[in-house]
């Protein structure tokens, strides 16, 4: 049987994997563009992972726990077991440029962006919610971000003209 607390806790491992991927990876660039943007979401998963946290044992819902289970997608049940997050399926020694480990860094972010928008559903306490929404705007900022970084390095192809 899963409960709300068990969501929490995928948050809480989510956002924690999150903040040591992008110290981790801060401290392999040379770029100083690139490790002020990891720093800065490194920050944010922490705060984030906080905030979570802080949530736990607080929430209620009215969906039982047989209605839980049944609408947890697979995907949702594999984190709460052995696996933690897409990021488990990567082999980061495979990746051989800054744009490919940004791009799996948006990846990471829109899986926390669909695993949020679901948690949203069981949470009945408008405080909360409205702390859920705005911590999804800020992951969807994240992506934006990696986005543009992105942008910044990798090569633009020539336009030919005739």
């Amino acid at each position: 049987m899963f409960t709300l607390n068990d969501l929490i806790d995928i948050a809480v491992k989510m956002e924690k994997n999150g903040e040591a991927l992008y110290l981790a990876s801060r401290q392999k660039t040379q770029s100083p563009q690139l490790k002020s943007l990891l720093q800065w979401m490194a920050n944010e998963e922490a705060e984030h992972g906080t905030w979570f946290a802080d949530k736990k044992g607080t929430w209620t819902s009215d969906t039982s726990e047989t209605d839980l289970e049944t609408m947890l997608p697979d995907v949702i049940k594999e984190m709460m077991g052995d696996k933690t997050l897409s990021l488990d399926e990567v082999d980061f020694s495979q990746i051989r440029s800054t744009a490919s480990l940004l791009e799996t860094f948006v990846t990471f972010e829109r899986d926390t962006i669909l695993f949020y928008e679901f948690l949203q559903a069981f949470i009945q306490d408008a405080a909360a919610l409205e702390g859920l929404k705005k911590i999804i705007e800020q992951e969807k900022k994240h992506v934006a971000e990696l986005k543009d970084m992105i942008q910044s390095i990798t090569p633009h192809p020539t336009e030919k003209t005739t």
